[in-house]
């Protein structure tokens, strides 16, 4: 009796050591998601892979100003400001949607992005974010009664895959592969469909201030700025 008493013991104290590893082992193979690649959900005025929070709601005033060698009558391009207003919400915490509106050609606009991965410690190397877009140019009313008017020609959309990889703890760097179609162009011939490549980055130098710096470069130039969509 002494001796199956003392064989239940040892084989209840096997199991529970062997649970026990198996949980460690467990909870050693759960993945560590790499965050915080950019402090917001910009990089300058370009889309970063970062979302906001579910359920947070986020009001972003953005200006755009002018060239410095515009001189003192401009105030080095300050005269020039444009501004753009929007509201961003998380949905979920790889979904969000946004709306805004631009001084620049009056333009209204509505996103949404979404997160088809994130960078893993040890693992899957890139945040991967689909953002996609649509733009609606506010015709003047002299413009809405021509007889040629439509309004989808107002209309304009643009998708992007945001890649992006935290190389160090402080210096992140995105490539933002775009393509942009514009309903209608004002020059005949012009293409409507515009191909780009974005990279951009973010250079944490203190806990509170970041260097960030992006560029575009557009495979096919548009033939003039002042586009109708």
């Amino acid at each position: 009796m002494k001796n199956l008493i003392f064989l239940l013991g040892f084989l209840s104290s096997f199991f529970v050591t062997a649970q026990e590893d198996l949980f460690n082992m467990l909870e050693n193979n759960e993945p560590i998601y790499v965050s915080y690649l950019f402090k917001g959900t910009k990089i300058v005025n370009a889309q970063s892979v970062e979302l906001p929070a579910r359920g947070v709601l986020q009001f972003n005033i953005q200006h755009r100003f002018g060239t410095l060698n515009s001189g003192l009558y401009n105030l080095y391009g300050l005269d020039y400001a444009q501004v753009r207003i929007s509201f961003d919400y998380g949905i979920k915490e790889w979904w969000s949607i946004s709306a805004g509106r631009s001084s620049s050609l009056k333009i209204v606009d509505a996103n949404s992005k979404i997160k088809l991965s994130q960078q893993v410690k040890d693992g899957f190397p890139l945040t991967v974010v689909v953002n996609s877009a649509i733009y609606l140019n506010q015709w003047t009313y002299s413009k809405s009664q021509k007889e040629d008017f439509i309004f989808s020609n107002q209309i304009s959309f643009s998708n992007q895959i945001l890649i992006a990889r935290k190389i160090t703890r402080n210096l992140t760097l995105q490539l933002s592969p775009t393509i942009v179609h514009y309903n209608l162009v004002e020059i005949k011939g012009e293409e409507n469909d515009k191909y780009s490549l974005g990279i951009g980055g973010r250079q944490k130098i203190t806990k509170r201030i970041s260097l960030n710096s992006e560029y575009f470069y557009q495979f096919n130039d548009k033939k003039n700025n002042n586009v109708l969509s």
